[in-house]
C-alpha cells in the first residue's frame, strides 16, 4: 500500500497535538514552604484575650492615638514621600517584566516588507548570460510567526519566578510604607515630647531666675556673701543656654519631618502628648499574627522565585522546540506583486539543545538550588527574627506600663512636696530656698515623666510596627471564624 505523503496542514496538528500532551511536563520542584516552629501565644501576653478589646487596627494603626495633625502627618507621608514612590515605580516594572516573561509562551507574529535594487557585475569570472539584466529590483512583503513549545515547563516556571517578584516587590513597597509611617509616626510622638521638654525646660529656668533674684535681695541686704549670687547667676546662664538649643532641635525636626511627608522647610501642625489616646492591646495575641507582616511576606516571595528558577536550569538541559511560519508575495516588479504567482511561504518544526556544555549548565542548576536554600534560610529566620522583636516589643510595652505608674506617682509626692514647703514658707517656718529646691525636684521629675509617656506611646509604634500594623483577633463565639494561618 502507497504511503500518502502528510499535508504540512496535518504534520502541524500532529506537532500541535505532542505539544499538547507534553505540556502538564513541568521540570523543578514545587514550592513548599519551609517546616515553621511557631508558638500558640507569645510569651509576654495572657493565653486568652478580653472580649473588649476585640477590635482591628490592621491599615490605619496609627489612627488609634486619636490624634488628627498625625492622621495628616501619615497621610502626607503615604503620598508624597519619594522613597515610596520610587517603590511604586519599582512594582510597575516588575509588572511589565511579568508581561514581558508571559509574552515569551505565545506566539510571536511579525511583518516585514522591503525593496531592494540590485546590481550585478557584468566583468565577472562567470559572465552573465545573455539576456540577463545586470541591475534587478524586488519588492517582498511578507508575515512570519514563531512559537516556542513549553514542553518541559521552562516558560512557566521563568512565570512564576517573575510573578512571586511581582508579589515581593508589592510587600515590599508595604514593608516601607510601614516603616515610613512607624518612622514619621515615632518622629511625631518625639516631637511632643520635645515640645513638653522645652515647656519645662522654659520653668526650669524661671526657677533659677527667681533663685537669682532671691540670692540678689539677700546680698543687698546684707544677709550673704557674693558667692550664692554668682552660683544662682551660674545655674541660671545653664539653663537658659539649653532654651535655644531645645528650640532648634525641634525646628530641625519639624523639618525632617516635613522632609518626610515631602513638604517643604517649616513649622509642622501637632497636638500634645498629654491629650495623646493610647489604645488598650488586647491579651493573648496569637503568634500566628506575623503573617500579617509584609517583609515576611516579601522573603517568602523571593524564596517561591528561588524556587521556580530551578526550574529553568533543569529546563536547559532538554531541547527548545518551537514552530515558524512564514508566507508573503515577492516579485521584480510592483504591480505584480500581488498576484498568486508572487506569493511564498515556508512552515517548519526546529529544534536545538545542548550536547556538551563543560559543566555549565550543571553549574547553573546548582546555583539555582544553592540560592533557594539561601532564600529559604533568610525565611525561617526572618520569622524567628519577627517573634524576637513582637516579644521585645510586648515587654518593653509591659514594662514601661509599670514604669509610668511610678513616675505619676512620683510626680503627685513631688507636687505634694511643693505644696508643703511653700505653706511653711507661707507661715515663715522656712525660707524661700526651700520651695526652689521643692521646685527644681518637681521639673526634674515632670521631666523623667515626660520622657516617661513618650516611651510608652513609642512603645506601642514599635509593637505595631513588629505586629505588621496591628492585630485582628478572632471572635471565638463566630460559627464561621477562620484560623490565623502562618506567615505567608
Amino acid at each position: 500500500m502507497p504511503v500518502i505523503p502528510r499535508r504540512p496542514a496535518a504534520q502541524a496538528a500532529l506537532v500541535l497535538a505532542a505539544a499538547w500532551a507534553l505540556a502538564g511536563c513541568t521540570l523543578g520542584p514545587d514550592y513548599r514552604r519551609p517546616a515553621l516552629d511557631l508558638p500558640a501565644h507569645h510569651a509576654a501576653a495572657a493565653p486568652e484575650p478580653a472580649p473588649a478589646a476585640r477590635q482591628a487596627l490592621d491599615t490605619a494603626w496609627w489612627s488609634g492615638f486619636a490624634d488628627p495633625a498625625l492622621d495628616t502627618l501619615v497621610q502626607d507621608v503615604l503620598a508624597n514621600n519619594p522613597d515610596l514612590r520610587i517603590a511604586a515605580h519599582r512594582v510597575e516594572q516588575l509588572d511589565a517584566f511579568l508581561q514581558v516573561s508571559r509574552a515569551a509562551g505565545q506566539p510571536q507574529v511579525g511583518y516585514e516588507g522591503q525593496r531592494t535594487r540590485d546590481t550585478l557585475s557584468e566583468n565577472r569570472q562567470v559572465p552573465l548570460s545573455r539576456g540577463t539584466e545586470p541591475v534587478d529590483n524586488n519588492y517582498t512583503v511578507s508575515g512570519s510567526i514563531r512559537w516556542e513549545l513549553d514542553l518541559w515547563g521552562k516558560l512557566r516556571r521563568a512565570d512564576e519566578a517573575a510573578f512571586a517578584n511581582l508579589m515581593a516587590g508589592q510587600e515590599g513597597r508595604r514593608a516601607l510604607e510601614m516603616a515610613m509611617v512607624a518612622k514619621a509616626a515615632s518622629g511625631y510622638l518625639r516631637l511632643l515630647s520635645m515640645d513638653r521638654e522645652l515647656e519645662l525646660l522654659r520653668r526650669s529656668v524661671q526657677v533659677e531666675a527667681d533663685t537669682l533674684a532671691l540670692a540678689q535681695s539677700r546680698f543687698a541686704n546684707g544677709g550673704s556673701s557674693e558667692l550664692p549670687v554668682l552660683h544662682a547667676r551660674s545655674q541660671w546662664q545653664q539653663r537658659a543656654a539649653e532654651v535655644p538649643a531645645k528650640e532648634a532641635e525641634i525646628q530641625a525636626l519639624e523639618n525632617a519631618l516635613g522632609a518626610l511627608a515631602g513638604r517643604n522647610p517649616g513649622p509642622l501642625a501637632r497636638g500634645t502628648l498629654d491629650a495623646l489616646k493610647l489604645p488598650p492591646v488586647p491579651a493573648g495575641l496569637p503568634a500566628e499574627l506575623i503573617a500579617q507582616r509584609p517583609d515576611l511576606r516579601e522573603r517568602e516571595q523571593v524564596l517561591v522565585a528561588a524556587n521556580a528558577r530551578i526550574g529553568v536550569a533543569e529546563a536547559q538541559f532538554y531541547p527548545t522546540i518551537g514552530l515558524t511560519s512564514s508566507s508573503g508575495f515577492a516579485s521584480a516588479e510592483l504591480g505584480r506583486l500581488d498576484e498568486l504567482r508572487s506569493n511564498f511561504g515556508s512552515f517548519g518544526l526546529h529544534f536545538f539543545g545542548p550536547v556538551f556544555s563543560g559543566g555549565r549548565l550543571g553549574g547553573q542548576v546548582r546555583e539555582a538550588e544553592a540560592l533557594q536554600r539561601q532564600a529559604a534560610v533568610d525565611f525561617v529566620r526572618s520569622v524567628q527574627v519577627a517573634l524576637h522583636e513582637v516579644q521585645d516589643a510586648l515587654v518593653a510595652r509591659q514594662k514601661i506600663e509599670l514604669q509610668a505608674g511610678l513616675r505619676d506617682d512620683n510626680v503627685a509626692v513631688l507636687e505634694r512636696q511643693r505644696q508643703v514647703a511653700l505653706r511653711r514658707w507661707e507661715l515663715g517656718r522656712d525660707d524661700y530656698f526651700q520651695v526652689l529646691e521643692a521646685e527644681r525636684a518637681l521639673a526634674s521629675g515632670l521631666q523623667l515623666q515626660n520622657q516617661t509617656r513618650h516611651a510608652r506611646a513609642d512603645a506601642l509604634v514599635a509593637l505595631y510596627k513588629a505586629l505588621g500594623g496591628g492585630w485582628s483577633l478572632p471572635d471565638p463565639s463566630a460559627a464561621t471564624a477562620q484560623t490565623t494561618t502562618s506567615p505567608r
